[in-house]
C-alpha cells in the first residue's frame, strides 16, 4: 500500500491526517505501531526509520499520524536565556534566528534551515508541528492530541479488526513526550511505548500515575536538543529518573546491565512476575539522532551502532 496518501479524520471540528503502511501480507487481527514525529517535522519524517520494511516482513500496520500546527513566537535575543553548552546546537539556531529577524523589518517573511518566519513586532513567528504532550493546558484551535490520537485507534481498530493490547506507540524527541504522554493518560489503549530521545513533563501525571507499562527507551549522552538530564526548571526529569519511575511502577527487579556496541550500553529492569519491563539504551557520545538511522539535514552522526527500529519491533513483538 501507498504510504504518499493523507487520510483525514476529524478531530473536535478539525480535519487531522495521517498516512498507514499496509502490508501485503497482513495477516487478521494484526498488530498496529503509530509511530510520532518531532516537533517541526512531520508524519513524512518518521517512515525514514525503517518500520515499513519491518512491517513487510512481519506482518503489522504502521500508522504515521501528523500533529498539528501551533503558532510559535521567537524573540530576538532569546538564545542568550540557554546558558547549558549540551544546548548549544538549539542555541545556535535561535540565534541564527534572531539575527535573520533583525535583519527584517515587521511583516516581512524569511526561511531558515527549511522554516518559514515572518517578523510580527520585533519577533519571529512561525507556525509549527508540535504534539500537545501536556494534555489540555494549552490547547491550539482546541485540538487535544491524547483525544486525537486514541480515537484514530479506535477508528482504526475497527477498520482493521485489531485491539488495543496489540497496538503500541513509538515517538522521536517531541514525539517521545507525546508517546509518554499516551501511556500516562491512554494506557488502557497502547500496550507499550518506545521513546527516542524524548523525555516528560511530571504534570502529565496529575491525573495519578499510569498502570505498569512496558518501555523501552533510547537516548543519548550529548544530546543536544532534549538533555539526557533534563531540564529541573521546567518539571523534566531525566531519561535515568524516568526509566527508573517506570521500573518502580513495574515492579521490577535489580537491573541488568550490558554493553551491546562500543557507545550503546542496555540496562532491563524485568519484574519478578515477567510483567511489563523497562529496556534503557544510554548512547555515548550520541547527539539528538535516531539510532540507526543519521540526522543528514541537521549534520549528526550516528554512531552507537545500534538499529533502534529493529530493537523496538523486537520489543513489541515478544510481549
Amino acid at each position: 500500500m501507498s504510504i504518499d496518501q493523507d487520510f483525514v479524520f476529524e478531530n473536535n471540528g478539525l480535519n487531522r491526517t495521517y498516512k498507514l503502511y499496509r502490508p501485503k501480507n497482513l495477516p487478521d487481527n494484526p498488530p498496529m505501531v503509530f509511530l510520532l514525529h518531532g516537533m517541526t517535522s512531520s508524519s513524512n519524517w518518521t517512515y525514514i526509520t525503517g518500520f515499513n520494511e519491518l512491517a513487510d516482513k512481519h506482518g503489522f500496520l504502521v500508522v504515521y499520524p501528523q500533529s498539528h500546527h501551533t503558532k510559535s513566537r521567537i524573540e530576538q535575543d532569546s538564545y542568550k536565556n540557554i546558558t547549558d553548552d549540551k544546548l548549544a546546537s538549539m542555541r545556535d539556531w535561535l540565534k541564527a534566528v534572531s539575527e535573520k529577524t533583525a535583519s527584517c523589518k515587521d511583516g516581512e517573511k524569511f526561511s531558515l534551515m527549511g522554516t518559514d518566519f515572518t517578523r510580527e513586532d520585533g519577533a519571529a513567528v512561525t507556525f509549527t508541528n508540535k504534539w500537545n504532550d501536556t494534555d489540555e493546558d494549552n490547547l491550539f484551535d482546541g485540538q487535544n492530541d491524547v483525544v486525537f490520537l486514541t480515537s484514530l485507534a479506535k477508528h482504526l481498530h475497527n477498520e482493521f479488526h485489531t485491539e488495543p493490547e496489540k497496538t503500541f506507540v513509538a515517538g522521536f524527541s517531541n514525539g517521545g513526550y507525546m508517546s509518554y504522554s499516551l501511556i500516562a493518560q491512554a494506557r488502557d489503549m497502547f500496550k507499550a511505548a518506545a521513546i527516542v530521545s524524548g523525555l516528560l513533563h511530571k504534570r502529565v501525571f496529575r491525573k495519578g500515575p499510569p498502570k505498569p507499562t512496558p518501555i523501552i527507551h533510547f537516548h543519548g549522552t550529548e544530546d543536544s536538543m532534549v538533555p539526557i538530564g533534563g531540564q529541573s526548571k521546567y518539571d523534566i526529569p531525566s531519561a535515568q529518573s524516568i526509566v527508573e519511575y517506570f521500573a518502580n511502577l513495574n515492579s521490577s527487579v535489580i537491573p541488568e546491565t550490558t554493553q551491546v556496541t562500543e557507545n550503546a550500553r542496555r540496562t532491563i529492569y524485568t519484574p519478578e512476575d515477567g510483567g511489563a519491563s523497562v529496556h534503557y539504551y544510554r548512547i555515548e557520545n550520541h547527539d539528538h539522532v535516531w539510532p540507526g538511522r543519521a540526522n543528514e539535514v541537521k549534520k549528526m552522526m550516528d554512531n552507537s551502532g545500534i538499529n533502534a527500529t529493529e530493537l523496538i519491533w523486537d520489543f513489541f513483538a515478544k510481549l
